[in-house]
């Protein structure tokens, strides 16, 4: 009996010992693939489309490959866009894959690798920023015209005439999947902590100039320092908690239980921020690969092109970069289409403006919201930095791109294009919007069923089999 015990606890203890290693090799594999950037988390979030109350949000989990150095404040913004009081759904399975709104959340790299990433970093003021606006993106001395985008003083647009058309557009190509009265909500909303004096609501759009946005809303909430020295925009716990707004409309509606977002929203400034999808791809391409890689490429980038090497131009680069997000094996939520998350068609905004006309824009969300006296950071697209400044280098980027994947890409954002009324290459205004321009010889027909963005739901589902007997 002795020696059976004592046999059992030996091989017990030698089973313990296997299983430990068998679990330490396993881990530590792991942490070599990750730091070695061959395998990254990716939390893809998106809210309920049928949604019209706070707290529905679907998450889903995979893996990306990215050979990005450090993490991206403004890719894990999506994160946190979940107030104290939502609860998540336990079915984790709804997501929209059509817009692929998707984040990476990287290892810090070890000491093979390049210097460890700091949480006190910033990498969105990467580049140079100017403090405040000074001179319009576009505007330039006479003399000095060749190559540069028009000045974009000419292409401002009113904005009655732009939400006029945007409205127009979505009736027209059945856009509009909200019930009259009611909203969806877009990818992420932001308030002011002190949003009860400057009735304020942002919908950011990442590449639109949301970083400085946000410096700007940092500002209305009382940080004095200049607009270089502000860092971590992106995390939502900077900025009021809107689960507040909710409770003050419950509070004053007579039925709580009743109240939709489109309630919720309505004592808001509501305005988002769009861009001409194609100088957007390439400034996500320039922050995101360019900037934040070793080499200035992504794995994927290599497999599409064998030929590239560090020292291939950036449009070489670039090409190889477009086809990946267009075949989808780039994935970055900086990179999908705009109109769908933000919801230009659903939301009840007062302003949807543009990147390249935000300084003759910004003046009304200023009167609007109380907010005169807090003068708008100048973007970095104004100061040429990540904008495309010229449209030399538009043509250069784009030139390198096959012809079919140029199609590609104007029919995987033509809705950007179609509902906002932005321009192609061809077009002289690009890139800035064109109302008379004809959408259909340029995307091809457009006003069919099949352009319906929206599944039917269940309930729609089960009273149609209903009413024919089934």
């Amino acid at each position: 009996m002795i020696v059976s015990r004592k046999f059992m606890i030996a091989t017990f203890v030698l089973l313990l010992c296997f299983v430990v290693l068998v679990y330490r090799t396993k881990s530590f594999d792991r942490l070599i693939s990750n730091a070695e950037g061959e395998q990254n988390i990716v939390i893809e979030i998106s809210t309920d489309p049928s949604s019209t109350t706070s707290g529905s949000y679907h998450y889903q989990y995979h893996h990306e490959n990215t050979d990005n150095p450090a993490p991206d404040p403004e890719d894990q913004e999506q994160i946190s866009d979940v107030g104290p009081t939502e609860k998540l759904p336990s079915d984790k399975s709804a997501t929209e894959p059509l817009n692929r709104n998707s984040g990476t959340a990287t290892e810090p790299q070890n000491q093979n690798g390049g210097t460890a990433w700091s949480p006190t970093a910033d990498p969105s003021a990467s580049t140079p920023q100017p403090p405040t606006t000074i001179a319009p993106r576009g505007h330039i001395e006479p003399g000095k015209t060749d190559g540069r985008i028009g000045d974009s003083w000419k292409h401002v647009k009113d904005i009655g005439e732009i939400m006029n058309f945007v409205h127009s557009q979505c009736e027209k190509y059945h856009q509009r999947t909200a019930a009259p009265g009611e909203a969806k909500k877009p990818r992420m909303l932001i308030i002011p902590k002190n949003w009860r004096e400057h009735m304020v609501l942002y919908s950011s759009n990442p590449k639109t100039g949301s970083t400085s946005f946000k410096k700007w809303i940092n500002r209305i909430q009382g940080d004095t320092r200049p607009y270089e020295e502000i860092s971590g925009v992106h995390s939502m716990r900077k900025y009021g908690n809107i689960e507040e707004a909710w409770k003050l409309a419950r509070s004053k509606s007579n039925n709580p239980t009743s109240v939709t977002l489109a309630d919720m929203v309505k004592p808001f400034y509501k305005v988002g921020f769009m861009r001409n999808p194609l100088t957007r791809l390439i400034s996500g391409f320039r922050d995101k690969v360019l900037r934040r890689t070793r080499e200035g490429m992504k794995g994927d980038m290599i497999n599409i092109d064998p030929s590239l090497t560090p020292d291939s131009s950036d449009a070489d680069k670039f090409a190889a970069f477009a086809e990946g997000v267009i075949k989808g094996t780039i994935k970055n939520f900086h990179f999908v289409p705009q109109a769908g998350k933000m919801k230009i068609c659903d939301f009840p905004y007062d302003l949807i403006a543009q990147t390249e006309t935000t300084s003759q824009q910004i003046s009304a969300v200023q009167e609007h919201t109380n907010t005169t006296q807090f003068e708008f950071p100048g973007s970095r697209s104004e100061a040429g930095y990540d904008s495309v400044a010229t449209v030399h280098l538009a043509h250069e980027f784009y030139d390198k791109v096959k012809p079919e994947i140029m199609d590609q890409i104007y029919q995987y954002y033509k809705w950007d294009f179609v509902l906002m009324g932005y321009t192609k290459l061809s077009n002289p205004n690009f890139p800035y919007l064109d109302f008379e321009q004809d959408f259909e010889k340029e995307f091809g027909p457009l006003d069919t069923e099949s352009n319906k963005p929206h599944i039917e739901n269940v309930n729609d589902i089960i009273r149609k089999a209903g009413s024919r007997g089934r």
